[in-house]
């Protein structure tokens, strides 16, 4: 039997429930795709040497070099940093710090955005494959009762196929997405943690610059 015979199949035994998880796992997929590309491929972080080759000039208070530097890289989260803080720096401490913090916020608000839609979806997946597991197996016993004795076995055993069917499918989109969840997560936390740190390294090096 296909994939495509096979979920036909499924949709047409599992009525609404079926249509649910399909959708489900649509959404699934979907948001997994999203965060996967732009955490993993978009977001560009700089290495250790690249990064100390920016402070280095920031120690030397070259910051339109370093403002240009940012301006080609806008998808690195370090750099964004740098720069809010250095477009603020004549401003005063109080002003670069308020800078920096929401840099870090709008860098943190892109990174989150839609991982916590996979753990709703992860558990939304997993309570609908029991659902329409119940479901089966209400509508497999109500069968029984008028059907005469020599096709009950079969019945049964096809009820109960189907209905778990219903939680072989939540299970499986309850895994994945709990798994992209997981990583994407992880992946958020490290380049927000990183973003962070750029923003009191920048500080200091800012400090000991004009400390001369």
């Amino acid at each position: 039997m296909g994939m495509a015979q096979t979920l036909h199949q499924f949709l047409t035994e599992g009525g609404i429930v079926a249509w649910a998880l399909v959708f489900t796992g649509v959404a699934g997929i979907t948001f997994a795709s999203d965060r996967f590309y732009y955490l993993f491929n978009s977001v560009k972080l700089r290495s250790e040497a690249g990064l100390a080759q920016v402070f280095g000039l920031i120690a030397q208070r070259e910051y339109l070099k370093v403002i240009q530097i940012c301006n080609r890289e806008v998808q690195s989260p370090e750099l964004e940093v740098v720069k809010a803080g250095l477009l603020a720096v004549d401003d005063g401490r109080e002003a670069m710090k308020s800078a920096l913090g929401s840099a870090v916020l709008n860098i943190t608000r892109n990174c989150e955005r839609r991982i916590s839609a996979l753990a709703l979806i992860a558990s939304v997946a997993t309570l609908l494959g029991l659902l329409g597991t119940i479901v089966g197996l209400i509508q497999t016993f109500s069968g029984l009762a008028i059907e005469d004795a020599l096709t009950k076995a079969q019945i049964l055993s096809q009820g109960i196929s189907q209905a778990m069917s219903s939680t072989a499918a939540g299970l499986t989109i309850g895994i994945f997405t709990m798994v992209c969840h997981t990583l994407c997560a992880s992946r958020a936390d490290e380049i927000i943690d990183i973003s962070q740190k750029t923003g009191y390294d920048l500080i200091a090096f800012i400090e000991k610059s004009e400390r001369g």
